[in-house]
Order: structure tokens, then C-alpha cells, then sequence
């Protein structure tokens, strides 16, 4: 699905690279000026409509990829933000936005049937929703974690606010699968340095990204997701994969296409030598290879 945040932030770039766009074209000196630097001025010459839709494009260009760096490296401190797990031939299959009542079940089905665990991060209020598959989730032992109450942004955002999403969700999860779970995945993968540390170093929890993303919100063909995931995955890889979500609202749109490609990608995965294990797992094993790391340091 193309992301609300997505639009939103290409909206504001359109309006400030038309306002500078304006300005510059209103300044016939300027234009006179720059048409005579030679071999670029020919640029000058195209129709001013044409040169703002140059400048919006660029613009938007620019901002799609801060925003894809953002969600893949992140900006400033990154302690408690976890993108990939330990340097070994494991990768975790994880899902956001569920669960569903009509795709989750099948995932469920496929999962069992490979004998494969995962990881779903979850919506509160589907999970009130949908407590049997909440449940079904926990009981056949995959990782359950917090997506938020209603799939809200966390920024812009109060404390009050993300709190409330992150409790609220942590408190239905409990009473309906009993499990209690730190880890945490924000909506969209976009937070601030403020969120950071209210959820990681006040209230202990671990936030979950993801190395690879399988654009099945996209909707794209079940073996253009498999090609994706084929490409980019490495040893530590963390595959993000969606069982709901929509493009405006919470949950509505197809994930046919999700549930046709996991069978080939976890059949591939094995291929390639890949055991597939749940966040804590991963998250268990990460922390043997940094205190592993460590001991090697003190030795030297």
C-alpha cells in the first residue's frame, strides 16, 4: 500500500518546491541570467510549467529517498532499534497489521504446515477483533508484538499518545493470548529521537524493524515478491511481509499475494540454507554474538 506518511510528506515537498519554483520564475533577470551559461542553457528554454514539474519530481525524489534511508539506517542514536540479527544463515518472517480474519488463518495454515515460526506484530484493536486467531497466533508458538492500538503515526506525536497506543495494546494482548511481549514495531518503521527513548530507555521495550521488505502492500505479483526477497536477503535478515493493513484505512486490502508467495519464499529460503526463527530467537542469538564479540575483545 502506498504510505499515508508517504503522501503526506511528498505533499509538503511538492507545495515547498512550487513556492521556490514560483519565485524563480518570476524573475526574468534571473532566467535571462542563467539561459546564457552555456553548454545548460537550453534548460531555460523549456516551458516554465514543464521546469516546475522538473523541479516537484526531483523534490519528491529527494524526500522518497531520505524517507528510505530513514526507515533502513535511521538518524541519530540508534540503541534498542533492532534492523537485522546475528551474522549466521537465520532470517525471521515477520508480519504487520493483522491479524485478519481471512488472510491470517491461511498464513497460520502455511506456516504450520513448513513448520516455520514467525513473527506478528499486531494491531490492538484487531486483536480485540479477532481474539481466536490472537490467540491461535500465541498458541502455536509464534512471537506476538505491538504495532500500536490503532495503527496510529507515532510522530508527530504526544507522550501521552504513544504511551497510551503502546500500553493499550500491550494490555489487550495480555487478556486475550496471556502472552506479554517487549517487542515493539512502529507503524510505517517511522519514529523520532524523542519515541526512541520513551519506549526504549523508559519503558524497556525492544523496537523491531526489518532489513528486507517484501512491497507486498504494493501489490505485486507473488513471484515478483519472491525475486525481492531472493536479491536482498543475507544471513541476520529480518523479512517484513503484511497479514491486513489498506492504503487509508487499518485493514481491508488483498494480501492474496502474500499468502500465494510464502510457501515459494520460505521453500527458497530453505534452498539457500536459511533456518527461519521467531524476533526472540533472533534477538537470543544476537546477544550471544555481541557478549562473544566482546570476550574476544577482552582477550586481545
Amino acid at each position: 500500500m502506498k504510505k499515508p506518511y508517504q503522501i503526506i510528506s511528498s505533499a509538503i515537498a511538492i507545495l515547498l518546491v512550487t513556492l521556490v519554483a514560483r519565485v524563480i520564475l518570476k524573475q526574468p533577470e534571473l532566467l535571462g541570467w542563467l539561459s546564457s551559461i552555456e553548454p545548460a542553457g537550453w534548460i531555460f528554454n523549456i516551458d516554465p510549467a514543464h521546469l516546475l514539474i522538473i523541479f516537484v519530481l526531483i523534490g519528491a525524489g529527494c524526500l522518497a529517498a531520505f524517507i528510505s534511508y530513514f526507515e533502513y539506517h535511521g538518524i541519530g542514536c540508534q540503541d534498542g532499534v533492532v534492523r537485522r540479527g546475528p551474522h549466521e544463515s537465520v532470517v525471521a518472517i515477520t508480519f504487520d497489521d493483522g491479524p485478519n480474519p481471512i488472510y491470517t488463518p491461511q498464513i497460520l495454515d502455511i506456516l504450520k504446515e513448513k513448520g516455520v515460526k514467525a513473527t506478528f506484530f499486531v494491531v490492538g484493536l484487531h486483536v480485540r477483533k479477532y481474539p481466536d486467531i490472537a490467540r491461535r497466533i500465541v498458541a502455536e508458538g509464534h512471537d506476538i508484538g505491538n504495532h500500536t492500538y490503532t495503527h496510529k503515526d507515532l510522530v508527530p506525536a504526544t507522550r501521552r499518545m504513544v504511551l497510551a497506543q503502546a500500553h493499550k495494546t500491550d494490555q489487550v494482548i495480555k487478556r486475550i493470548t496471556g502472552a506479554s511481549s517487549s517487542l515493539f514495531r512502529p507503524p510505517r518503521g517511522i519514529f523520532s529521537s524523542a519515541v526512541r527513548r520513551l519506549l526504549v530507555d523508559k519503558e524497556g521495550y525492544r523496537l523491531i524493524l526489518w532489513t528486507v521488505s517484501s512491497v507486498d502492500w504494493r501489490r505485486v505479483s507473488p513471484r515478483a515478491i519472491l525475486r525481492r526477497i531472493s536479491r536482498h536477503t543475507r544471513p541476520g535478515a529480518i523479512l517484513l511481509f503484511h497479514d491486513s493493513g489498506a492504503l487509508i484505512r487499518r485493514e481491508g486490502a488483498s494480501r492474496d499475494n502474500t499468502v500465494e508467495a510464502l510457501p515459494m519464499v520460505i521453500d527458497h529460503l530453505r534452498a539457500k540454507g536459511y533456518e527461519m526463527v521467531t524476533i526472540s530467537e533472533m534477538l537470543r542469538r544476537l546477544e550471544e554474538e555481541e557478549m562473544e564479540a566482546a570476550g574476544i575483545w577482552e582477550q586481545a
